[in-house]
């Protein structure tokens, strides 16, 4: 495997860098592992002696050579310069970078440690018990959240029940929108890389992008109406407690699914005819028909921004 040193890889912006004897792994595994990176619960130890949990999220590199691991960290700086940028309530912030053998060749991204996990995992423990005003809050946080990145021309491109995650006290954090960088400069590769499941959140034209036959794949990366789709469907996630194509359990089952123009929920205008018109326009097959997260907030049906978020500039 080839070896980058730390020092080459250079942030436009330096994060903190989190000295590797102060970081502990909780256990020798990775709580969780993506396409391309793994995430590990730590606890990090302050100078007073206290500790507390922390994410560190490091890229999996198996065997590369040198060029390719260059490549590599330089998506690793992209993702922190947005990253590090981001001041949100609803955005996972950085809290900075560390350096060490356990996690990689790469500076690992260090990010607080959100206890309750994704916001899929939440909603299979709590929607049973979930009044519609706590669903409409966690819908008006996703909305803040997506509002806050477009409005800096920041595309997540992979938004999921499963990156959007929650902290001890119930709020919601986005997380991951650095993969959209990622997508975006590495193409067909890099997509078939990420897990079969984030299909589900994904629009028609994520497919088109990740074609394995170089004549059918089109130019398509992700875009601000490939975010809306995603985002109409985790409202209706949280509304309904089932994830899109929930009837359908192999995730290329759901590919072919989607290329029919299967809709990803079941009788929902039936069920609820209030939330199928609000969020059903974000379902649209064609790109250019879909709301503006601006025509979102704009609506002022149910999830609006809070003057609070507006007087802070979070939307």
């Amino acid at each position: 495997m080839g070896d980058l040193p730390p020092e080459s890889v250079q942030f436009k912006i330096e994060p903190i860098l989190i000295p590797a004897t102060t970081i502990a792994r909780d256990g020798k595994f990775p709580t969780c592992r993506g396409g391309f990176c793994d995430i590990w619960k730590c606890s990090v130890t302050a100078q007073s002696g206290t500790q507390r949990l922390v994410a560190v999220k490091s890229i999996r590199i198996l065997s590369v050579p040198d060029a390719t691991l260059e490549a590599i960290g330089k998506k690793v700086r992209r993702e922190a310069y947005v990253w590090i940028q981001l001041e949100h309530d609803h955005i996972l912030p950085l809290e900075g970078v560390t350096v060490a053998e356990e996690f990689g060749p790469l500076p690992a991204l260090v990010s607080p440690w959100m206890k309750e996990g994704s916001l899929d995992g939440y909603l299979e423990r709590e929607f049973s018990g979930m009044s519609d005003p706590r669903k409409r809050e966690l819908i008006r946080q996703v909305t803040a959240g997506i509002s806050y990145l477009h409005g800096r021309d920041i595309v997540h491109g992979d938004l999921t029940a499963t990156n959007v995650l929650v902290d001890s006290s119930g709020r919601l954090r986005l997380a991951d929108f650095g993969l959209s960088m990622i997508l975006a400069e590495a193409g067909n590769a890099t997509f078939n890389s990420c897990h079969p499941g984030n299909i589900r959140w994904m629009p028609p034209e994520a497919l088109q992008a990740g074609a394995e036959d170089e004549d059918e794949a089109k130019d398509e990366k992700p875009t601000k109406a490939w975010d809306v789709y995603s985002y109409g469907c985790v409202a209706l996630q949280i509304f309904l407690g089932k994830q899109p194509y929930a009837w359908i359990k192999n995730g290329f089952s759901v590919i072919r699914a989607v290329e029919r123009g299967t809709v990803p929920f079941k009788d929902i205008q039936s069920r609820d005819d209030e939330i199928y018109q609000q969020f059903s326009p974000c379902l649209k097959q064609k790109s250019a028909d879909r709301p503006t997260m601006d025509d979102i907030m704009n609506s002022g049906v149910m999830i609006v921004c809070t003057n609070y978020d507006r007087v802070r500039g979070y939307c």
